[in-house]
């Protein structure tokens, strides 16, 4: 009762996309470097639909889903991260998405997993949603896409999840620098489902232009020690792949990848 009934990031955005998506004129999708896009900072009334670890794969079928709902809708801003044309299931938050937006993976789950509304949920979570519960200190019940940082005080405005501020310790820890760059790393290098990844993102370019949207196809700053251990072949292949569908589509690519942070 108390997982069914609590409010979480997916849910807060499905209900604001309901009350006051009909306003956005831009739409912005993506993982979580996205999900720090602020809507407010936008000239154009925007609506922040990325997620932490959010696919192109449910970028696309969520956007679909609620696109009716966007009546003023001209532009999507769609993110291209290092790892995005390489992984389309999102793992133990599948089952959020399903439950926030009612959107199944390739593979749905079981039948006794949606019944039970408790595969997915580590101990961990579970105590953490309780404890804020019962502290009474926070407006909004969320977990599910909490990194460092995220302000759990306010609530999300536009689909934004407020953050107080970064985490430059980490951040300037060689160690999880290190760390963090050979996760990504692993994931390309293991993955192998690049082209199918293109394809539906090329389907996806072409449904929105099909409704008179305009994709912009955008990399957003990445930290520079960072940057610098990730795999320069795939930064390579990454780039001619973006810069292919947006000479073949006319859309911008905003490629802001090595500005200066």
């Amino acid at each position: 009762i108390f997982l069914r009934e609590m409010d979480t990031s997916y849910k807060v955005k499905r209900e604001q996309i309901k009350s006051c998506g009909g306003d956005a004129e831009v739409l912005i999708v993506g993982n979580s470097h996205a999900a720090r896009l602020d809507p407010r900072e936008f000239s154009l009334n925007a609506f922040n639909l990325a997620q932490v670890n959010q696919s192109l794969y449910f970028d696309r079928r969520i956007t679909a889903k609620y696109i009716d709902r966007f009546t003023k809708l001209k532009y999507v801003l769609i993110s291209v991260d290092f790892h995005s044309l390489y992984f389309s299931d999102e793992g133990m938050q599948n089952i959020w998405t399903y439950y926030g937006y009612g959107i199944d993976y390739k593979r749905p789950l079981p039948l006794p997993e949606k019944v039970s509304y408790l595969a997915g949920y580590k101990a961990k979570f579970l105590l953490e949603f309780a404890k804020r519960r019962l502290s009474g200190r926070y407006k909004l019940i969320r977990g599910l896409e909490v990194e460092d940082g995220a302000d759990l005080h306010q609530s999300i405005v536009k689909g934004f999840v407020p953050y107080t501020d970064t985490s430059f310790a980490a951040m300037m820890d060689e160690k999880y620098v290190n760390w963090r760059a050979g996760y990504f790393n692993r994931i390309v290098r293991s993955s192998d489902e690049r082209k199918e990844i293109l394809a539906d993102l090329e389907g996806f370019i072409a449904d929105l232009k099909a409704r008179n949207i305009r994709p912009i196809l955008v990399t957003l700053p990445c930290y520079a020690p960072y940057r610098g251990l990730l795999d320069k072949n795939v930064l390579e292949r990454n780039r001619t792949d973006i810069l292919t569908l947006s000479e073949k589509y006319k859309i911008p690519y905003w490629d802001y990848f090595t500005m200066p942070l």
